[in-house]
């Protein structure tokens, strides 16, 4: 039998009963055909005034979100500069130091004498390393050699600890001055600052609190 049927049509006039729509659905359906309505009658042209109006505040948009994208930029890239983020040049500083310690050479100039192993460096370098005598503050100088660090030449200073050695690269800064960043890299405790045109990299496995004893007594020199 199918819907075509008359007699299948004259069952369901005498037999079917009728139901009213919910208000809930009646509500609904007014709602969506509402919408349609008024997404047909904007489909034509939006007067002048509107469509300044919608550039303008686009361009509002746009100015507002540059703004806030320079703002931001403003404030990562100095504190990136600051605090010298690089993985990689940390890597090299465990590296140089593990190098020296395990192959060498340590030392090439050995001396407790500043006055010996400031002059050293020169014809070697481009620039005249900071070179302070700390045997006073427990960490006696005990010579330096030439290294690299990211590709230039530095100064290496080498302190003594009891049993520590620190080593204490120097190159010239490349930016303005930086207060002291402390970090740890596999086990080995760093700092890293900048003052005077110069930038410093301290790393060892002394203790925290006892290289920071040291920096300062860089510092205050």
């Amino acid at each position: 039998m199918s819907l075509d049927d008359p007699h299948l049509s004259s069952l369901i006039k005498r037999h079917a009963t009728r139901h009213a729509a919910p208000d809930a659905l009646r509500a609904g359906i007014r709602t969506q055909v509402a919408l349609a309505e008024a997404g047909r009658s904007d489909t034509s042209a939006p007067p002048a005034s509107k469509r300044r109006a919608w550039f303008a505040l686009h361009w509002r948009t746009a100015a507002v979100s540059f703004a806030m994208g320079l703002a931001c930029a403003a404030l990562v890239l100095p504190l990136a500069q600051r605090f010298d983020l690089n993985p990689a040049l940390d890597a090299e500083l465990v590296a140089d130091h593990v190098r020296a310690l395990q192959v060498g050479p340590l030392i090439e100039v050995a001396s407790t004498d500043r006055h010996t192993v400031k002059p050293w460096f020169l014809g070697k370098l481009d620039f005249s390393p900071p070179v302070a005598d700390l045997t006073e503050s427990g960490f006696p100088l005990v010579g330096g050699r030439l290294d690299y660090l990211d590709g230039r030449p530095v100064a290496a200073l080498v302190y003594q600890r009891q049993q520590h050695t620190i080593n204490l690269f120097i190159s010239p800064a490349d930016g303005a001055s930086a207060p002291i960043d402390s970090r740890t890299v596999r086990g080995f405790h760093v700092r890293h600052w900048s003052r005077d045109g110069m930038s410093f990299w301290a790393i060892s496995d002394l203790n925290d609190r006892e290289l920071t004893e040291f920096v300062n007594a860089i510092i205050g020199r």
